[in-house]
């Protein structure tokens, strides 16, 4: 079977959750004697913008078109794009894949790929790794990271214009959303989104649903969501992100046990809730219980600009430097191997969260977590792992001093997985083979 993965991008260039999940996919149906390429965006080099350059990696065939980001896009640049479009339908025409399973077509990708897969005479999957078909934001949290209950274009459209408290400066901000607001009083002249704006960007991704076969969805959480609201019931599984278990259980521990470790491995969002540890290890840097213990929390990832560039800036506090150590980001495939220098994971989430790949990547390599009580974590975490309400930094503290005075430590006898990876590419393959065959699909949640 011919199968073609679309996605944001790929490793070691990509570094998050998505392009480790799409790459361990493609790898594990290509090892079971399967055809695989990848199609994605590069965002960075000098290459001619919508020039497309082919490799291969890690055994696969890697169509990389390049759409780097300018000052000059427009709303609409966030989920069309006509140039990305020539390109990948070029390469539907040339290569002719049986299947075609996107993990992501916006954000220097375009919302209508899934079409052009279609009429290919492709079968098309879509993976949901967040609320991104139906939110601009991703995660159905506004500016000021306050829960959304739904869209409407109206309040979307105001919800794009607003900047946030990491959006720049105070006074800088104030000026930027006087005038946004006043542009979207004459229509936006097309650099400022209004409600006509984000009801085309609704009938693009409609069409998008049309053209899509089946969505999965890795989590209730997220279905539940979008299920006969935005995508079909008859269209939309349930089934978890699988991971190579391997090269976790088998990495050794790195460091020793005199000083206890915990990590934070992700992006530098808001949402992701990293202010919320330098907060917490404030607290506890001052109690007298923990100030002389061996401990600290290595922070992998890297800053981000734009709408959040300030985001560090504002809360972090050097003070915390002995404590928090900043590594930086890693090559994907590099995880077992930079987890493997932990004693704890935290992933302290401001949002509904999706299964995500640090947790499974936690639960592999056996070490204990503290993380957000939200629905798609709750689903995917073993018994006995520690919960804190989201944003609780007074609750992440106590969570930390008990693991630090425990020593609680990675478990070599690992817990289940919520699907094994064999058995998520079985599924995978189940789906495309009932699509080819015209057989109607089967529910499938989590690792049933």
């Amino acid at each position: 079977m011919k199968i073609l993965f679309v996605a944001n991008g790929f490793p070691p260039n990509g570094q998050w959750g998505t392009e480790f999940y799409t790459h361990q996919a493609a790898v594990g149906l290509a090892a079971r004697g399967h055809h695989v390429s990848v199609f994605c965006p590069r965002r960075e080099g000098q290459a001619e913008r919508y020039s497309v350059t082919s490799t291969t990696r890690y055994g696969l065939t890697l169509h990389e078109v390049s759409n780097p980001p300018t000052r000059t896009k427009r709303f609409r640049d966030s989920y069309l794009s006509e140039g990305v479009e020539r390109c990948f339908d070029e390469l539907l025409r040339s290569h002719r894949p049986d299947v075609v399973h996107f993990t992501h077509f916006l954000w220097g990708l375009s919302a209508r790929l899934p079409t052009l897969a279609r009429d290919s005479g492709a079968k098309v999957l879509v993976t949901l790794t967040d609320f991104g078909i139906s939110c601009h934001r991703g995660q159905f949290l506004d500016a000021f990271l306050k829960p959304c209950e739904g869209s409407e274009p109206a309040k979307c459209a105001r919800c794009v214009r607003t900047l946030g408290q990491y959006d720049g400066p105070q006074p800088l901000r104030s000026a930027k959303q006087l005038l946004a607001t006043a542009m979207a009083s004459i229509g936006g002249l097309g650099l400022v989104p209004t409600a006509a704006d984000l009801r085309e960007r609704d009938l693009a991704l409609q069409e998008t649903v049309q053209a899509t076969d089946i969505f999965i969805a890795p989590t209730e959480a997220i279905a539940s969501r979008l299920r006969g609201i935005v995508v079909p019931t008859e269209k939309l599984e349930v089934l978890c992100y699988g991971i190579d278990e391997r090269p976790f259980n088998d990495a050794p521990p790195t460091h020793g046990e005199e000083l206890f470790r915990f990590g934070f491995l992700g992006q530098f969002q808001p949402h992701k809730g990293l202010d919320v540890i330098f907060r917490a290890v404030s607290r506890l840097a001052e109690d007298s219980t923990y100030r002389d213990r061996k401990w600290s929390v290595r922070v992998h990832g890297t800053p981000v600009g734009g709408r959040h560039g300030r985001f560090i800036a504002r809360t972090w506090d050097p003070r915390l430097a002995p404590r928090i150590e900043f590594h930086g980001s890693f090559e994907p495939l590099q995880a077992p191997w930079a987890m493997a220098e932990l004693d704890a994971v935290i992933v302290p989430s401001c949002w509904t969260e999706n299964a995500p790949l640090t947790v499974l990547q936690a639960i592999a390599m056996g070490l204990p977590m503290i993380v957000s009580d939200v629905p798609g974590i709750r689903e995917v975490v073993p018994e006995g792992t520690t919960f804190i309400t989201p944003g609780d930094a007074a609750a992440l503290s106590v969570a930390m001093g008990s693991m630090i005075r425990d020593g609680a430590r990675r478990n070599l006898v690992v817990e289940a997985m919520p699907i094994s990876h064999g058995d998520h590419i079985d599924a995978l393959l189940g789906h495309y083979r009932r699509l080819r065959e015209g057989r109607p699909g089967l529910r499938l949640v989590s690792g049933s």
